[in-house]
């Protein structure tokens, strides 16, 4: 369908800042739509040196619907496949050790979704972009300043750069955001994650799992059949300048008993934040898509799937709306969808490790509805899949 944005088509011209997942997702797709897309990303090219031997940490739990739809784009098929594995169960134990296991079978489906390193789909994601005429990629490259009026950025060694429609995928600090005057809203959970990578000995089952506990959950993300992620959120002074050897010792206590001994690549930690755009567009043709926008508790690994959406719902506007009107449906459906999910992660993070009895009893009594409730089970577990 050609685009309403512009009486030609293909006279867009996208600016994007930050060509990680969702950035250089969006450029994909919006270069399918016939425009002109230029890439801007502050780090080097993804594509400037051969991929690690060891998987990276940073992680993505993409369902579905995203992964049909990266299909679509014809990136999928790009991604080195002993980077990603499908999965296809979920569960959750509470801390009074109440679990609650849900599968693909039980919506006749295949999978879930699939564990991805996150740089392996980015690489993709670039690949096919350097094959694309429309689209040009500037890596390491050095915003000097927006003129947000003007639809124009001035960058450092290089000629201005002339846009319709400004897009900034650039994270939770977004420079996009602060140009355009965006303010932000946001508190820190006073917790840290800590991720690893671990080499088991025992088989891994294509299954993810989480289980809470007073101080904070924990979890497994399957990489491969002898190798995983291993996620422990705690208080931000008990992971805060521990060394090898105590995190190796923390982690041996708590995943051993469930995955029998296993052996760390790498780990790394990262503190928790909550923090949400106040507006995720500027009349001036400014679109704030993925973290810029809200930057969600990874609790449910949510926020590169949120992301995914942003771009589609706002390209599907733009191609049937006039901008204006395209940019305010964008901010109005997703604002209300992000801000429900950042809701729902609060209340899990909160409710499912509270001592106190009356969100305990409030956790097993739903837990127990949807093991009961057939069709509510179903509902939750399409949900976890995109579809709902």
């Amino acid at each position: 369908m050609p685009s309403r944005c512009l009486e030609k088509e293909g006279a867009m011209h996208v600016a994007i800042v930050g060509g990680g997942l969702v950035g250089a997702a969006a450029a994909v797709a919006a270069q399918q739509l016939g425009w002109q897309v230029t890439l801007l990303e502050r780090g080097p090219s993804p594509l400037a040196a051969a991929p690690s031997a060891l998987w990276d940490l940073r992680i993505s739990s993409v369902h579905q619907r995203n992964v049909n739809w990266l299909q679509q784009l014809g990136v999928w098929s790009l991604v080195a496949p002993s980077r990603y594995l499908p999965y296809d169960a979920l569960s959750v134990t509470t801390c009074d050790r109440q679990q609650l296991d849900f599968t693909a079978a039980e919506v006749n489906e295949p999978q879930l979704g699939v564990m991805v390193e996150n740089n392996a789909l980015v690489r993709a994601c670039w690949e096919y972009l350097a094959s694309q005429p429309q689209v040009t990629c500037r890596a390491a490259c050095d915003i000097h300043q927006f003129d947000i009026k003007n639809k124009t950025i001035d960058v450092k060694g290089g000629e201005p750069i002339h846009y319709d429609l400004l897009l900034g995928a650039d994270g939770v600090n977004s420079v996009v955001a602060k140009a355009a005057g965006i303010g932000v809203r946001g508190w820190d959970y006073g917790m840290r994650c800590l991720l690893a990578v671990a080499e088991v000995k025992q088989s891994i089952a294509a299954q993810t799992w989480e289980i809470f506990r007073p101080e904070g959950p924990y979890a497994l993300l399957p990489l491969q059949e002898n190798l995983a992620c291993l996620i422990d959120y705690r208080a931000e002074q008990d992971w805060r300048g521990k060394d090898e050897s105590q995190v190796k010792a923390a982690l041996k206590e708590t995943f051993t008993p469930h995955i029998g001994p296993f052996k760390l690549q790498n780990f790394a930690s990262f503190p928790l934040r909550r923090q949400r755009a106040l507006r995720y567009y500027d009349e001036r043709g400014v679109v704030l898509l993925g973290d810029a926008a809200h930057g969600i508790h990874p609790l449910a690994g949510q926020g590169v799937n949120l992301g995914f959406v942003d771009v589609q719902v706002l390209l599907q506007a733009l191609r049937t709306q006039p901008m204006a009107q395209a940019l305010a449906h964008y901010e109005q459906q997703q604002m209300r969808v992000n801000q429900r999910m950042m809701r729902a992660m609060d209340a899990i993070h909160i409710g499912f490790r509270s001592p106190h009895l009356i969100p305990r009893f409030a956790v097993a009594s739903g837990l127990a509805a949807v093991s009961l409730v057939k069709p509510l089970k179903r509902h939750i577990v399409r949900a976890a899949m995109g579809w709902e």
